[in-house]
């Protein structure tokens, strides 16, 4: 196998790095044989860079560079920010880089990109530069990961408006336990707060419309001074008689590395199971892809389900991971089963670890753009600890009009294909986005609680261009916000929705006032939702050591869990999340990344210190 080697460039304009991971001719994983440095600091390394003695020496792996001849090898993550000066408190400061200024100094390279840091911030909420996707070595865990920073306190008078894309999907938050469970602490850049908050199982009300909305606020148990803005919405459940007849092609990964952790096996009880609940007149059709793809089912109906089943059990593994073209021949396929009166999905099964043919999820997006416009829906599902792309699988499904899951055992095979089933292979809305506007006059100062890789700007909420998020029949959207609330008694602010049928490209909006008598002045008044939404939130920002969850431990976070009724903790969900904080806990025993810079006991409630 050849040596993985990760190749970044960047311009003087910008911090786009573009990364060639894995490229390698077999699927048996990373190989790191070198010899641990003896330092554990940035690497200085030119052209292509062979990551092996970062990786042995579990150091995350992040480059920019300033050209093509000088490479430089960091840690640490981006911050989302870019905002006026005087419009939000500065974003939580990260891991100091000055040693990499000072080695780019030396070599008289300061990058465009640093200088325009130094100068004055734009005078709009623009996403700040990204890094690229990180590659993992840790124990027996090569695993990819990209993240996406973490949003800033907005000061309201300056920028009232937040808008960002819908997302429901559970891929960040399913990992997250499964590592736990293996007494394995997750990787923080693989945390994404909404996934967690958006896992949970809120009862919110129905609605005779496609959207029901719904908000509630309560002082934060978190964060002093702040209260916590909960916003629900949920579209029309639709019974299973009343769902439409289903097109599907599976696109199974069957490459050597789907071997490890009993993925292959896993994904073959998830196919059976699926097909078990498909009705008689559904069309099945399934590709594999190793080296290449092949279509192992023509376009089937469902009615034939030991045929199918049989299939699906003679799956065996073997050669590398030509993810592209496994996707290119399952759309080709979805496209000539393609009916305007039918759900019409591809749902792709794989650790994600593509390493031949367009291995970046830009390249396949690129190659399947056609058929998502046409309406063909895309679901990721992906399985694995040990090699696994988290960034692909989730960017697929982003910007692919899809949705992302992730299995780790039968209950969630049973979540998945049987208990939501028509959730997630029925679409009732497509390129959904939400934006809030609050009143200068009741709320001074805001944060959106994740929702980082899904941020869009004011003028993008009604453009018909811009992507949104995909949401199935009776899916919930959760998003939570940090508000600091003024003594007036007035509305907060409204609830804009826009979104099109999944048919149409028009755009259509709902919107809604978010009165003030949604706010509980005490915790224990708060419905059971907002507080379980509040725990989820704050375990993320805990396992993602966020600047803010300094303030507090994991054991007050299981006591607001502990708070809810009866009714609640016996949800399987809520006694998953309740295990994954304590073993949590337990195996937490990271420093704090920012104590060097910003103590705890200098902590300014609304204003994060700007390093010097």
């Amino acid at each position: 196998m050849k040596t993985n080697q990760i190749i970044k460039t960047l311009t003087a304009a910008s911090l786009t790095v573009m990364i060639a991971a894995c490229s390698t001719t077999s699927d048996d994983g990373p190989v790191a044989q070198t010899k641990k440095p003896q330092k554990e600091e940035p690497v200085i390394v030119t052209d292509v860079v062979v990551a092996e003695e970062a990786i042995a020496a579990e150091t995350p792996v992040e480059v920019e560079s300033d050209s093509e001849d000088q490479k430089v090898v960091i840690t640490g993550s981006s911050i989302r920010g870019n905002i006026k000066e005087d419009a939000l408190t500065a974003p939580a400061p990260q891991a100091p880089q000055t040693s990499i200024l000072a080695e780019a100094k030396k070599r008289g390279k300061q990058s465009a990109s640093v200088r325009k840091r130094e100068a004055r911030a734009e005078k709009v909420i623009v996403p700040h530069p990204e890094l690229p996707p990180k590659f993992y070595h840790r124990n027996t865990n090569y695993q990819i990961f990209k993240a996406y920073g973490v949003n800033p306190t907005v000061l309201t008078q300056a920028e009232p408006v937040s808008t960002f894309s819908m997302d429901a999907d559970n891929g960040s938050y399913k990992l997250a336990l499964n590592m736990l469970k293996r007494h394995q602490l997750p990787a923080k850049e693989g945390i994404r707060v909404e996934e967690f908050i958006n896992a949970m199982d809120y009862q919110y009300q129905p609605s005779e419309e496609l959207f029901g909305l719904s908000a509630e606020v309560m002082p934060s148990p978190f964060r002093p001074g702040y209260h916590l803005l909960h916003l629900g919405v949920q579209t029309k459940q639709i019974d299973e008689e009343a769902r439409k007849p289903l097109n599907l092609v599976i696109v199974a990964d069957v490459s050597g590395s789907m071997a490890a952790d009993n993925k292959l096996d896993m994904l073959k009880q998830a196919m059976i199971t699926l097909v078990s609940q498909l009705r008689d007149n559904d069309k099945v059709a399934l590709v594999t892809y190793s080296d290449g793809a092949n279509v192992v089912i023509p376009p089937t109906e469902a009615r034939n389900a030991q045929y199918i089943n049989q299939s699906i059990r003679q799956l065996y593994t073997q050669g590398s991971t030509n993810a592209a073209a496994g996707l290119q021949l399952g759309y080709k396929l979805a496209d000539q089963m393609f009916d305007a009166e039918f759900n019409n999905r591809v749902i792709l099964t794989s650790d994600g670890m593509a390493n031949v043919g367009s291995t970046q999820p830009e390249q396949i997006l690129n190659q399947i753009e056609g058929y998502k416009e046409k309406g063909v829906f895309l679901t990721t599902v992906g399985v694995g600890i040990g090699m696994y792309n988290d960034h692909l699988l989730e960017q697929l499904a982003n910007k692919g009009n899809g949705n992302y899951l992730y299995l780790s055992g039968y209950k969630d095979i049973q979540e998945a294909f049987v208990e939501k089933l028509t959730q997630n292979i029925q679409t009732v809305a497509k390129d959904a986005k939400v934006q809030v506007e609050f009143n200068t006059d009741k709320v001074s100062h805001y944060r959106l609680l994740g929702y980082e890789n899904r941020h869009l700007n004011k003028k993008d909420f009604l453009d018909a261009k811009k992507d949104g998020g995909e949401l199935g029949a009776g899916y919930r959207v959760t998003a939570l916000y940090e508000v600091k609330l003024t003594d007036k008694n007035e509305d907060l602010g409204t609830l804009n929705i826009a979104y099109k049928y999944p048919m149409s490209e028009k755009v259509r909006t709902l919107k809604k006032d978010i009165p003030a008598s949604v706010i509980r002045n005490n915790v224990l008044l708060a419905s059971s939702d907002l507080r379980l939404s509040a725990v989820a939130a704050a375990f993320a920002e805990k396992l993602r050591q966020s600047y803010w969850s300094r303030l507090y431990s994991y054991q007050k976070i299981d006591e607001l869990l502990v708070s809810l009724p009866a009714t609640y903790q016996r949800k399987d969900s809520v006694q998953q999340l309740s295990m994954a904080i304590e073993q949590a806990a337990l195996l937490d025993k990271r420093v704090d990344p920012f104590h060097e810079h910003g103590p705890i006991s200098t902590i300014d409630i609304d204003r994060v210190p700007l390093l010097q």
